[in-house]
């Protein structure tokens, strides 16, 4: 009997105990989108919140008598105002660590690479070290990383005059790495433990917990004032989160497909039935066991399989690009809200409930039509709506321009197409180079993240001519991956040979 058929059947109806599992087992997605995306709040630039004081002339002068305030102004002559002297900041009591670090005018650049240092982080990781998901396993692996992202906050989150800037850089790198090998760790483990036909509301928890982070970054920066608390904020859910995951067994799947051991599968899937409340005797079954990845265990050997499996080959480098264009569509706007909307707080409120009604959509979608027609047709959307963006109409009043509403539409689009392409990848990759394939293609996205944390300077080049480029990569996304197999209530290859029968 194949493993998949014993997790269908164990499985076939989750118990309370395990869909509560599966939410806490998800917490690191969590931590990642308010790591990732929480600079943009916790250090932002802060243009809009200061005023002249009265008493200075030279500051009045500057703004046109006080009425002007923003980055050309307060950056005009390469910033010669002085705090408390020519002028004082309206930040409401809260604190910004781009004014702890000095990143405003000149500096700028500063702000960004602190961006640009998670994601070359989480790209060096995951190359150099996703491949470990398939020698120490998913669990450990999650242990591991998750230790060292604990490390990495509490780094990132000293207060001023205990830190420097390098130390501060640092931490973002470290923070990139840990937190995505994490995530690949996680995103494999519990894809491997759903059954075929809930693996879609499987995904759907994954990608609502990111945008669970991502929602409650807004909140979080609004009412927590000291940038330092918000960023140490994420380190309470990865805490709750090792816990969680030194009681639960290794991933059933690795244990018998990667380490050839039923013996400790057996347990695992065990302890898994228990848990569901199931009937289904585990000690019973005679299991059939893929020995193939004790040859192909080296990531030498495992890239000639991309050579000598042709479809294999053609496939990761598809999902290689599928991934690295959706994360430069995805972040480019994430990195722009705040140029796209009048109001820092609104605008990225606006931005996470348009990720959670696609993951929403995307989980509606997977149940009812192919991966390939929900993969052009959420990009064929997001397509249209970021050419419509073009169009020189607004609506009146001042709540939401019509460019803001198409890069909503354009962006949920993605969101849910990209949340799609994640569990597509998984169905599609043999369960014997899983990990491996899916750290390397989420290794090539960062490429996406780290020009997408740039995008947001398109913006200040040509808004019309950003919209354009967007376009054409979400086309490119949906015309590609119609050469990618059909896997929609379908087993997923175990072996790298089986990978063939997919495209039959």
């Amino acid at each position: 009997m194949k493993i998949d058929e014993v997790i269908d059947t164990i499985n076939s109806r989750p118990s309370m105990v395990i869909i509560m599992l599966g939410i806490l087992y998800n917490f690191p997605n969590v931590v990642l989108a308010m790591v990732a995306v929480g600079t943009n709040l916790f250090g932002y630039l802060p243009y809009k919140n200061w005023e002249c004081l009265s008493s200075s002339e030279a500051c009045l002068n500057q703004t046109s008598q006080g009425t002007v305030y923003d980055r050309d102004t307060f950056c005009n002559g390469e910033r010669t105002l002085i705090e408390n002297t020519d002028f004082k900041w309206n930040l409401d009591g809260r604190t910004t660590f781009a004014l702890d670090f000095n990143m405003l005018c000149g500096k700028e650049g500063l702000y960004t690479l602190s961006n640009t240092m998670y994601f070359a982080g989480a790209l060096t990781g995951l190359l150099l070290f996703g491949q470990l998901m398939d020698f120490i396993g998913r669990k450990f692996g999650m242990i591991i990383f998750n230790i060292i992202s604990i490390g990495g906050i509490i780094l990132q989150s000293l207060p001023q005059g205990a830190t420097h800037i390098v130390v501060f850089m640092i931490s973002r790198f470290v923070l990139g790495g840990s937190t995505y090998l994490s995530y690949a760790a996680l995103n494999t483990y519990i894809l491997e433990l759903s059954p075929t036909r809930f693996r879609p509301i499987a995904n759907l928890f994954i990608a609502f917990t990111f945008d669970a982070g991502y929602l409650l970054l807004v909140p979080v920066g609004y009412y927590i004032k000291p940038w330092h608390y918000q960023s140490a904020l994420p380190a309470v859910f990865l805490l709750i989160n090792l816990i969680v995951v030194v009681f639960v067994p290794e991933s059933p799947k690795f244990l018998l497909l990667n380490k050839g051991d039923a013996f400790q599968c057996k347990r695992a899937m065990a302890w898994y039935s228990k848990m569901s409340r199931s009937d289904f005797d585990v000690d019973d079954v005679d299991l059939e066991i893929t020995m193939e990845l004790k040859e192909e265990r080296s990531v030498l050997e495992n890239l000639k399989d991309l050579i000598r499996y042709r479809e294999l080959g053609l496939q990761t480098l598809i999902l290689a690009w599928l991934w690295s264009a959706s994360a430069f569509v995805y972040y480019g706007f994430t990195f722009s809200w705040s140029k796209l909307s009048k109001n820092l707080y609104i605008g990225y409120l606006l931005g996470a409930i348009s990720d959670i009604i696609g993951i929403i959509l995307q989980g509606v979608l997977m149940l009812v039509i192919p991966r390939r027609v929900q993969n052009v047709l959420t990009f064929g959307v997001a397509a249209t709506s970021f050419f419509l963006a073009i169009i020189p109409y607004d609506f009146p009043g001042d709540t939401i321009s019509f460019e803001q509403l198409m890069s909503l539409i354009g962006s949920l689009a993605v969101s849910s197409g990209w949340g799609m392409i994640i569990v597509w990848s998984s169905e599609a990759s043999p369960t014997t180079h899983r990990a491996t394939i899916i750290s390397w293609v989420s290794g090539a996205s960062r490429i996406g993240f780290l020009v997408g944390t740039q995008a947001s300077l398109l913006f200040n080049w040509s808004k019309a001519g950003s919209f354009v480029i967007f376009g054409i990569i979400a086309i490119s996304v949906g015309l590609l991956g119609i050469r990618l197999p059909e896997t929609r209530n379908i087993v997923p290859p175990e072996t790298s040979k089986d990978v063939k029968a997919h495209y039959c």
